[in-house]
């Protein structure tokens, strides 16, 4: 590509639906490698810093990924009364461990099924994981998270699923067998919480999901929220839980209480984001 660019330059582009590309102007590649699961690029870009592809998607950028991993994460924690114990399936940039820490959690434990991912964020996005891997509450397991899962039964509080998209080493996380599985690792008032795509351009993966869900768990509760780099900018994440979920009240109550700082997530934006347009409504209407 080109569109006036000037010579030498380059760029990082995602191809997120047929007809549809995103592109960022490249200043540098800091990383180009083919791992045993998936091509990993590190790009440092014009406009958004330093941004992480797995198999030509977007996974994050520096510029806006705090969007993505606080709404993934903060509305969890929060409506758990204490989480103690957290699982993260996925995310080996760090950037959920980094929010899951900022909560007074004794033990968090990342399972990522590619190393490279992990090696690859510890040297290069620092401004992502801030230290998160060297936390000493932190255990780093590699290992696939379906495969993880059932050998621990009614372990955790919260699990985390920061995932790929439903497409090769990331399909397992979007299929029934892993929901019942975090179902029966969570104790008895735990929290799961997962990202489900854009409800625009792949309506059928949060429909999946959510109907998966229902089966599975009493409470489900979709929500949605913006992040500038994934396709559309709206994005969809789903809580599912044993138990109802706490008042708004006694969120903001926690909020205050932990003294967390966020830079996009608010409990009263995540009050907001679980309206849903009638658009999504019909898609997740039994």
């Amino acid at each position: 590509m080109t569109g006036g660019r000037r010579p030498g330059e380059d760029w990082v582009c995602e191809e997120q639906a047929p007809g549809v590309w995103f592109c960022l102007g490249v200043k540098k590649w800091l990383v180009r490698r083919r791992t045993p699961y998936q091509a990993l690029d590190l790009a440092e870009t014009e406009s958004h810093g330093r941004v992480l592809t797995l198999d030509g998607k977007f996974m994050l950028s520096e510029r806006d990924e705090f969007f993505y991993h606080e709404m993934l994460v903060h509305p969890a924690l929060l409506c758990h009364p204490s989480p103690e114990r957290v699982l993260v399936v996925g995310g080996g940039d760090g950037g959920a461990l980094r929010e899951v820490l900022r909560h007074p959690v004794k033990n968090a434990v990342l399972v990522e099924i590619d190393e490279a991912v992990v090696e690859v964020s510890k040297e290069w996005l620092p401004s992502v994981h801030q230290g998160s891997f060297q936390d000493p509450r932190v255990e780093i397991i590699i290992a696939p998270g379906e495969k993880f899962l059932p050998a621990h039964p009614g372990e955790f509080d919260v699990i985390i699923v920061d995932s790929t998209d439903p497409i090769g080493p990331g399909a397992a996380l979007f299929e029934s067998p892993f929901f019942r599985a975090c179902h029966e690792a969570l104790r008895k008032d735990g929290i799961l919480s997962l990202q489900a795509g854009s409800p625009l351009l792949w309506p059928s993966e949060l429909q999946g999901v959510v109907q998966a869900l229902r089966t599975i768990f009493p409470v489900v509760v979709p929500y949605l929220g913006f992040v500038p780099l994934y396709p559309t900018g709206m994005w969809s994440y789903v809580l599912a839980s044993a138990v109802s979920l706490p008042s708004q009240e006694e969120l903001e109550r926690r909020f205050s209480a932990r003294r967390l700082s966020t830079r996009y997530f608010t409990p009263a934006i995540f009050q907001a984001a679980q309206v849903i347009p009638p658009f999504v409504e019909a898609l997740l209407s039994p």
